[in-house]
């Protein structure tokens, strides 16, 4: 009896003992990784950045577009290496790194991090990058021209090229170029007379899909020389690592942080380029950040001012003097930034909304921040820029949706009215537009921006068009057509 007791007392301490260790285990899972933990994490990053040659991105993304010059005439001359001072002046080089270790932490894998770095500190590994860093060398432009020459004469072989294109498609070496040559056009813009007449946005979106084939060309035969003295057996080890699932992470991991350090460094940039153009509005006579900032052969042609002891260096096709174009302001204007975007049509509205459901989307989601002051007021300076960029975008694109249009729909100064008909029921506007005549009734579309035949009365026809603008409103603007006259406006009104 004494014995059958003692057991059961065993097991309720055991009972008991076992419940508190499963409640203990949920704390345990909860518990956030410590200090100890992220510190060893950037220890293992700075190791993987320093042997994969990741640290030095940027200059390696440099040196490439240097090696390219000029991708689709969107820069003129020299106004590569003036973006790269911009640039270089916005955003340290420790900055960038520290943004490019992002998302390295945030989806940080061990077991890929060791791999990466048995990789790279393989000899193989070691090879290859050094190769790579000594053909981005500037002392090695002669012999890569040199090498260029001759693949016309003596072209690769057909398994070799192969390689060396799964090299480049897996490897985030075009991304980055084309990444960075973009934020060189955006930089430039205010100051490049060749693209004002173009809109930014457009523009950028155009380059995006326009450039790819060129910087993949200049890449191509760029690893083509860097790897000139490398066996194709290599080469194939160097594919099949950068297609393992390490080196995808690695890959995709590091065009993320690539893309969101320029990113950071354009936001910056821009209020340099800003003070740039205030200080060239300006009329100097100093211009101290122009001399700091511009390269000497260039100040001439944002000041209009030769630099002292300077030779004066072709000005064709260089940057232009002053601009009206500027960037948007820094300082948060809370929708006024987009004022210079021209409202759209309701009837281009209507079809968006049905055609295009996630253009629509967007700009109804647009439509609501801005008019929301509180939610506006409390987004980090980042994400504020990001959101009336994102916005812009969306809105250039709606100004770019297609519709069909009548031969009336033409600017009104080309449309002649020659007559009015007063039927029983309605009348009837005559139009002549070269030599061929058309009948228009009230509710017909006509003139340029989709406006419709209000009314038609005595000897006048009232068009009435409607817009939405960034803000949601509905905006109504009338204009009055009389007996050969091109027309007369009124002013704009909200409905």
């Amino acid at each position: 009896m004494i014995l059958q007791m003692k057991i059961k007392q065993h097991i309720k301490i055991l009972f008991f003992l076992w419940i508190a260790g499963l409640t203990s285990f949920p704390a345990l899972a909860m518990t956030a990784p410590s200090q100890d933990d992220l510190r060893s994490r950037n220890q293992k990053l700075n190791i993987l950045f320093r042997l994969s040659g990741l640290e030095n991105i940027l200059e390696n993304a440099e040196s490439a577009l240097q090696t390219a010059g000029n991708i689709n005439d969107a820069l003129a001359p020299g106004q590569d290496g003036f973006a790269r001072r911009i640039m270089h002046q916005a955003y340290s080089h420790e900055k960038f790194y520290r943004v490019q270790k992002q998302p390295f932490l945030k989806n940080y894998k061990p077991q890929h991090v060791l791999s990466v770095v048995q990789w790279y500190r393989s000899s193989l590994g070691k090879k290859l990058l050094r190769l790579e860093s000594e053909a981005n060398n500037p002392d090695s432009q002669t012999a890569r021209e040199l090498f260029t020459e001759d693949l016309l004469n003596s072209p690769p072989s057909e398994e070799r090229l192969l390689l060396i294109e799964q090299v480049e498609r897996s490897s985030i070496t075009t991304k980055a170029g084309k990444a960075l040559y973009l934020g060189y056009v955006k930089l430039m813009y205010p100051f490049n007379q060749k693209i004002q007449s173009k809109r930014l946005g457009k523009m950028l979106r155009v380059l995006d899909e326009s450039i790819t084939e060129p910087m993949r060309e200049i890449i191509l035969r760029g690893l083509l020389f860097s790897f000139k003295n490398i066996k194709d057996k290599e080469l194939k080890k160097y594919a099949e690592f950068l297609n393992s699932k390490a080196g995808r992470w690695f890959s995709e991991t590091a065009l993320k942080g690539f893309k969101k350090g320029i990113k950071k460094n354009l936001y910056q940039a821009e209020q340099i380029q800003e003070d740039l153009l205030k200080e060239i509005d300006s009329g100097g006579p100093e211009f101290p950040l122009v001399r700091e900032i511009a390269p000497p052969g260039q100040r001439y042609l944002l000041i209009g001012k030769r630099d002292p002891f300077r030779p004066l260096v072709d000005i064709g096709g260089l940057v232009v003097s002053r601009s009206t174009k500027g960037p948007k302001s820094k300082a948060r204007l809370f929708g006024n930034e987009l004022k210079d975007i021209p409202p759209i049509a309701l009837l281009v509205f209507a079809k968006i909304e049905d055609q295009h459901p996630k253009l629509y989307k967007s700009l109804k989601h647009f439509e609501r921040l801005i008019n929301d002051r509180e939610a506006l007021e409390e987004m980090a300076d980042e994400e504020y820029a990001d959101a009336m960029e994102e916005y812009r975008t969306a809105l250039e694109q709606a100004s770019d949706i297609k519709m069909d249009e009548s031969p009336l729909q033409i600017e009104y100064d080309s449309l002649r009215m020659t007559g009015i008909i007063q039927k029983k029921s309605e009348a009837v506007a005559m139009f002549e537009i070269g030599k061929v005549g058309y009948a228009v009734r009230q509710g017909d579309r006509i003139g340029p921006v989709f406006g419709y035949v209000d009314e038609i009365q005595g000897e006048q026809v009232i068009v009435v068009e409607k817009f939405r603008d960034y803000l949601g409103n509905t905006l109504t603007n009338q204009k009055v057509i009389e007996f050969y006259q091109s027309t007369s406006s009124e002013g704009d009104t909200n409905s």
